[in-house]
């Protein structure tokens, strides 16, 4: 009995190992599995990236897809050789299949681990050999357009030459020292039929210039040319005929028609009108855009966060008239970035100067100096804001001669002319006046055109009546003909 016990007892654990024994080979078999998967994966992704590779990863994956099938194969045989085990009865039949199937197991783990480590290894050359190569281009320029003939194959790409064809190809390099080419392309097409000859091109034989005087501007004389310019009475025309004779004998004839005007009538006398004195006040508003109606003060008044300061800037003149000009600017509110800007003071100081158009270069005095005839008056206003700021603008003045009327030009800025907060442009409206009395826009462009200039620039920047700045910039304008 109990030889009997012992021997199921060792049945048992014999059959316990080989249990144990299966599981290993299985767990031996998944990780044969997982390395033909890893090895399947790094097959596409090796397809992916090289595109020329594909017949040969094609012939890798079929022998790994042939691999995955026997080893299936053998676990169905070690799966059917387990199920044999447990159906004997004997110890020594136990026994026998269970040294048989370890056998079998382990010469086909041996035999199988062996092909994947080499088909994985061969896999993993092969790729390494395709995505680590050299590409070159090369060029041939030939004689022929179908054929390569006459030259010879080189990386440097030659110059386009008449008559000539440049053919191309490209050699790949891989590490293991094969090589491979793409069939060669001609580049350039073949040489396009001659064009037809242009027209017979001619020259300037010889010109000859002709004058005449006329009565009208539109209709070339009829009388006799001559070669020298004649005396052209005034109110008539000198008319210019040019005749162009071509080296084919051809001819063109063109004219050219200038005006001797007459002289103008004598202008009535003018009054010289300069500036007799200058008043700046000043007045704290809740709007920014309608000018106060209350009384203006010399002295800048407190404003409170929301309010504006006015400033009117009167130009009183010494024929009776006058011209006004505001700027205003706005004690803010809630700021958060920088301060509000107000004006601090005002300083409005005269010189004379022999120039209307550049600055004089003397001493500023706060008085109306006394201007000679023929002479300009300027006058420099100074305005100084609470952050310690400046802008500078002039207007200028000509004192008059007896007889002609004197032209003066009244700066005007619905906005006034101090940039603020609020205020990013300014509007300057030039007024032209003569005699004392402004002219009309029709006046002014039968004299000439306003141009207004930068000081210190000699070039005009602008032409026309109106001029906008966008920043503080010392300018003024004159009436030019």
């Amino acid at each position: 009995m109990k030889a009997a016990k012992d021997a199921v007892t060792a049945l048992e654990s014999d059959q316990a190992t080989t249990t144990e024994q299966l599981n290993a080979a299985k767990t031996a078999l998944n990780a044969a599995q997982q390395a033909v998967d890893k090895a399947q994966a790094d097959v596409t992704q090796a397809k992916k990236d090289i595109a020329t590779a594909q017949g040969q990863i094609s012939g890798i994956q079929d022998g790994i897809t042939d691999l995955t099938s026997r080893i299936t194969t053998a676990e169905t045989g070690i799966e059917q050789n387990s199920q044999a085990i447990a159906l004997r009865a004997t110890k020594t039949e136990v026994n026998t299949a269970i040294q048989g199937a370890k056998d079998y197991t382990d010469a086909q783990l041996k035999v199988e681990a062996g092909k994947i480590t080499q088909s994985v290894n061969s896999v993993s050359t092969k790729v390494d050999k395709l995505t680590s190569q050299k590409q070159e281009t090369y060029y041939y320029q030939s004689t022929s357009n179908t054929t390569q003939t006459g030259g010879s194959w080189s990386t440097t790409k030659p110059s386009e030459a008449s008559g000539k064809y440049i053919w191309m190809k490209i050699k790949f390099t891989f590490v293991d020292g094969t090589t491979s080419e793409t069939s060669p392309i001609c580049m350039t097409g073949a040489t396009g039929a001659p064009g037809s000859p242009g027209a017979t091109g001619k020259g300037v034989k010889s010109t000859a210039i002709t004058y005449q005087s006329g009565t009208s501007g539109t209709t070339a004389p009829t009388g006799s040319w001559n070669a020298t310019v004649p005396a052209v009475s005034q109110g008539q025309y000198l008319w210019t005929r040019t005749i162009l004779t071509y080296t084919d004998n051809t001819t063109s004839t063109s004219y050219s028609v200038s005006y001797i005007p007459k002289n103008g009538t004598n202008g009535t006398n003018g009054t010289s009108v300069t500036v007799s004195s200058t008043s700046v006040t000043y007045q704290k508003s809740s709007s920014g855009t309608t000018a106060p109606t209350g009384t203006w003060v010399n002295s800048p008044p407190a404003t409170n966060a929301g309010e504006y300061l006015w400033t009117k800037t009167v130009v009183n003149y010494s024929d009776g008239k006058s011209t006004t000009a505001y700027s205003v600017s706005r004690n803010g509110t809630n700021g958060t970035n920088g301060t509000s800007v107000t004006v601090k003071s005002t300083a409005v100081t005269y010189q004379a100067g022999a120039s209307g158009t550049t600055v004089p270069t003397g001493t500023w005095l706060t008085t109306i100096p006394t201007v000679p005839v023929g002479q300009f008056l300027w006058t420099k206003t100074v305005v100084t804001y609470s952050d310690n700021k400046s802008t500078t603008s002039y207007s200028v003045s000509r004192q008059g001669t007896d007889g002609v009327d004197a032209f003066m030009i009244v700066y005007d800025s619905p906005s006034g002319l101090e940039f603020s907060d609020t205020v990013k442009s300014i509007a300057i409206t030039a007024k032209v006046f003569k005699g004392g009395k402004e002219l009309t826009d029709a006046q002014v462009n039968a004299f000439g055109a306003i141009k207004w200039y930068q000081v210190g620039v000699d070039a005009a920047i602008a032409t026309g009546k109106t001029l906008t700045l966008t920043a503080p910039k010392e300018v003024y304008a004159t009436l030019e003909n």
